[in-house]
């Protein structure tokens, strides 16, 4: 192992406990990445005089020089080999989707200062490491996210899909909370289910919410590279259809309902059908509906959304309405020779409505077509 430094830890706090966990939190990096090198960024710390002091190694041959000693051109190179190593290194995480590991890294990350950057070199090959990782300053006006500064990390778009859990169908007009890089962001899917988040650090952790209310619910996470393309599930909003009937099961049109549900409260009135419609509705909802009368609510009926009914019904008690059939009348057609004698057991076919029927005259020539509505227009035929 190669000595770096050895440094006091008075001034400093570290972010992940105390100084003494620094050994082991450096055995859980090494161990996150056992088929690579990223950990390599990172020095070794051993904690000395029972945590006033720390020394920190490397296991990069060569001749260790602080940042704060390298020339303008020497910096320069330090940093883009950070910016490198740190890349590679987040980059590495996505394959965890995991956000405590990323918040982890990301506080091994923060350092004190500049100072604590050390390039090595030896026969031409140059290493970069930090010391201090996971310290930062207690001291007022202290700077935080030093290493930020130099990264130069790329800001992409985020493009999201906006879908359905249940059909993964597009789910337009959508409302998201993002949490990412310390910002909250809300954000409403447009009428194809796509939402753009516009400059996101490359190899931010990024999560998605659902609002319900003032809570947010079903949390999803996602780590912004280049090209990405991300997929956000929401709750099913089915539309729920009600179907209002007499108590023999008997459409009725014309009754006014009031709905609420949530902040929510409409009106609606049952069309011809007997039907009425709540538009995306989201699954799991409990929706009252009534009716109003004498400022009272009247035939209260509860019902909870689920994409799996096919309708909602409603009974209203209407012993006491008459329901008129449909008025009809009988036809009766007369069938006679060219002269105008009468043709019994002639044959007749009349069409209406889309139906065809066949009849036939009686000894006297009339033929009768019972329970035809008033104003029903009908072709007849007839035939010896």
């Amino acid at each position: 192992m190669n000595l770096i430094a050895t440094k006091q830890i008075a001034d400093t706090r570290y972010m992940l406990g105390a100084a003494e966990t620094a050994s082991g939190h450096y055995k859980q990096i090494r161990a996150t990445f056992p088929d690579g090198d990223e950990y390599k960024v990172f020095a070794e710390p051993v904690i000395l005089d029972g945590g006033f002091r720390i020394s920190w190694m490397t296991e990069y041959p060569g001749t260790p020089i602080c940042y704060d000693k390298l020339t303008d051109e020497e910096k320069a190179m330090a940093r883009d080999l950070l910016s490198d190593k740190i890349k590679k290194l987040l980059s590495s995480l996505k394959k965890f989707n995991d956000d405590s590991i990323v918040d982890f890294m990301y506080k091994c990350i923060e350092i004190p200062g500049m100072s604590d950057v050390y390039l090595i070199r030896k026969d031409g090959q140059d290493n970069v490491v930090i010391t201090q990782w996971g310290f930062v300053n207690d001291t007022p006006g202290a700077e935080k996210g030093l290493l930020y500064k130099i990264l130069n990390v790329k800001k992409i778009p985020m493009n999201f899909s906006v879908v359905y859990s249940d059909s993964e169908q597009s789910a337009p007009f959508e409302d998201i909370i993002f949490e990412f890089d310390g910002n909250t962001i809300s954000a409403k899917s447009d009428e194809n289910g796509k939402i753009v988040l516009e400059k996101v650090k490359e190899n931010s952790f990024v999560k998605a919410f659902e609002p319900d209310g003032e809570q947010r619910i079903n949390m999803q996470t996602f780590t912004c590279y280049e090209d990405g393309r991300y997929k956000i599930k929401v709750t099913p909003k089915p539309d729920m259809l009600f179907v209002v009937t007499d108590q023999k099961q008997r459409p009725l049109s014309g009754f006014e309902f009031v709905f609420e549900y949530g902040a929510s409260r409409v009106t609606a009135v049952s069309d011809a059908e007997g039907k009425m419609t709540l538009k995306r509705i989201k699954s799991g909802t409990t929706v009252r509906a009534f009716q109003l009368v004498n400022q009272q609510q009247d035939n209260v009926n509860t019902f909870v959304c689920n994409p799996q009914t096919a309708f909602y019904p409603i009974v209203v008690n209407v012993e006491d309405v008459v329901v008129k059939e449909p008025e009809t009348h009988n036809m009766r057609f007369k069938v006679t020779d060219e002269k105008n004698n009468i043709v019994a057991n002639a044959e007749v076919t009349v069409k209406y409505n889309g139906k065809t029927e066949v009849l036939h005259t009686d000894e006297n020539g009339y033929a009768v077509l019972p329970n035809v509505p008033p104003g029903t227009q009908v072709e007849v035929k007839a035939r010896k």
